[in-house]
């Protein structure tokens, strides 16, 4: 008894090191995906063969399908990456992830015990607390630990072949349920979200004779399944582009399941030799056969989706249709091969900066009197607006360089300023609609309802007319916008004073709506000040991302 006390500690042990090596290697590998990383990985992925590849070696690398996705996830709501371009990096990352399993198959015992021993040591010397190499060192131990862990199962499970009531078991009872040990690697994924992790652990207990090879593939394609299942209810909170991504790999293991389930039922109930009969034609070895079984399963669920691709990629699309902050977030002329041509680049931003001053009267819609019908709520918008000016920020950086030639060089200089300032305003008229006017609507005296009427339709004006001589360069208008934004402190103030008879909840919204439509006025007149023409070439008709 006290044998087998001991037998399932090692196996207990052996599971817990597994993990914390699985859980180490993605941790610190995901802190490697700043914006820099981002920029790259777009480059990386511009075309179908760059993205396979870089699925392949992110799902080696990181043996998680779940952080491949989540990282997926970021960079398709920044826009650096088109939701399906990101389809083709799933599909090779889920085949990427079978290197764990392929290297559980080897012999690694001595080479696990030279890099536990090595990553020791760079603790010892405080490389694990270094900025450039701290990750690097953290993922090495996951690695250690995580083959560790698959040593401390196989010396676990090595005693159970002298059990044999324990054989029988298992084996009686895997035969008579498959189905349950389809169940069992379903159930299993969905505590670890990781199918690999769970096939090596199969693979082990196969190995020693615990497991045969039906019950093991049924183990396999649940745990395939299950991956899918275990992203789906990761991402439940999520919505537009990140949750299309979820439909996805839900889609394409589903696919993959079902068509290895009939392949496996067809060969079990008829002579015709499929899924077994191609294993064991191929190797007598147990565990790469079951590693076979899950690289198979990757293989066969890309297959499948090739056939109905087009219509999985529509339906998800209705399913989950991107959101407010997703169409309007993405920039609509910047593009990373833009920036190989500095003239053409400035043009770029200046059409981009022209797009989201036209959005400026947007926020003021829904509190005019005959403002249009639009479902898109203040929050989304601004979240939207901030995060093309950020990325237009960015794009301008490597453009404001001497070297770049004195003329683009302040042009440069000047689309930045302008850029600014269209951050102070959307902050302003943000700030101004969510805490300013909506707190005078909710005082229903004449005077506050007035006041925020004429104030949301004075602005909407101003900020139309900014759009419009920005635009166009007209002299008039420019002349007619330096009019519309002198000081208006004078007027502000005398409104206060009207309503020094209102409660004081009143005049406090009062005090600040007035106060934040000052600031946007003066914001207005800084940036007319910078409406100077520049010097830019004529933009080509056609837009890179698809602006209208």
């Amino acid at each position: 008894m006290s044998e087998l006390v001991h037998v399932g500690a090692t196996l207990f042990a052996g599971i817990g090191l597994f993990f914390i090596g699985v859980r180490l290697l993605a941790n610190n590998l995901r802190q490697l995906t700043g914006p820099t990383a981002r920029a790259l990985v777009g480059r990386a992925t511009c075309n179908p063969r760059a993205a396979a590849l870089f699925g392949l070696g992110a799902g080696a690398v990181m043996q998680s399908i779940n952080a491949v996705i989540f990282i997926l996830i970021s960079l398709v709501s920044t826009g650096v990456m088109e939701a399906r371009r990101a389809h083709v990096v799933i599909n090779y990352a889920n085949l990427g992830t079978s290197m764990l399993v392929l290297l559980a198959v080897l012999n690694l015992h001595l080479m696990v015990l030279i890099l536990v021993g090595m990553t020791g040591l760079a603790f010892y010397f405080g490389l694990d607390r270094s900025q450039r190499f701290g990750y690097l060192v953290g993922a090495l131990l996951g690695i250690g630990l995580l083959f560790l862990g698959v040593d401390f199962i196989k010396l676990g499970a090595e005693p159970l072949k002298d059990y044999p009531w324990i054989l029988d078991f298992v084996r009686t009872y895997s035969a008579q349920s498959l189905l349950f040990a389809f169940a069992i690697g379903l159930g299993f994924t969905l505590l670890t979200h990781s199918a690999a992790t769970f096939t090596v652990i199969t693979m082990t207990m196969a190995a020693v004779g615990v497991l045969d090879l039906d019950s093991s593939i049924m183990l396999v394609i649940g745990a395939g399944f299950g991956s899918g299942v275990s992203t789906l209810l990761m991402t439940l909170h999520f919505t537009g582009l990140a949750r299309q991504l979820a439909f996805y790999q839900m889609a394409l293991k589903s696919l993959g399941a079902l068509t290895m389930l009939l392949l496996f039922f067809v060969e079990q109930h008829t002579p015709i030799p499929l899924l077994q009969g191609l294993l064991t034609s191929v190797t007598d070895n147990i565990a790469l056969q079951i590693a076979l079984t899950y690289i198979l399963f990757q293989i066969v669920s890309d297959l499948a989706m090739h056939g109905v691709h087009h219509r999985v990629t529509h339906l998800i699309e209705d399913l989950a249709p991107p959101t407010v902050e997703e169409r309007l977030g993405k920039p609509r002329y910047l593009y990373e091969e833009g920036l190989d041509e500095a003239t053409s680049a400035l043009v770029l931003v200046d059409r981009e900066q022209n797009l989201l001053l036209s959005q400026l009267p947007d926020y003021l819609n829904r509190l005019r009197s005959d403002g249009p019908d639009d479902d898109t709520d203040v929050e989304s918008l601004f979240r939207a607006n901030s995060m093309v000016a950020a990325e237009c920020a960015r794009f301008l950086a490597p453009l404001m360089d001497s070297r770049q030639g004195h003329e683009n060089f302040q042009q440069a200089v000047a689309l930045k300023a302008r850029n600014d300032l269209i951050i102070a305003l959307q902050e302003t008229l943000h700030q101004l609609v969510t805490e300013g006017l909506h707190g005078l609507q909710t005082h229903d005296c004449a005077e506050a309802t007035a006041l925020r009427h004429g104030l949301a339709e004075s602005l909407h004006l101003l900020m139309f007319t900014l759009h419009d001589a920005a635009t166009r360069q007209d002299p008039d208008e420019l002349e007619l916008l330096r009019l519309l934004t002198h000081d208006r402190s004078e007027v502000m103030e005398g409104i206060r004073m009207r309503l020094l008879d209102s409660s004081p909840a009143t005049q406090h919204h009062a005090y600040a709506a007035t106060s934040l439509f000052e600031r946007a006025v003066w914001l207005t007149g800084r940036y007319v000040l910078q409406l100077r023409p520049l010097a830019l070439p004529a933009a080509a008709d056609h837009c890179p991302n698809g602006a209208d």
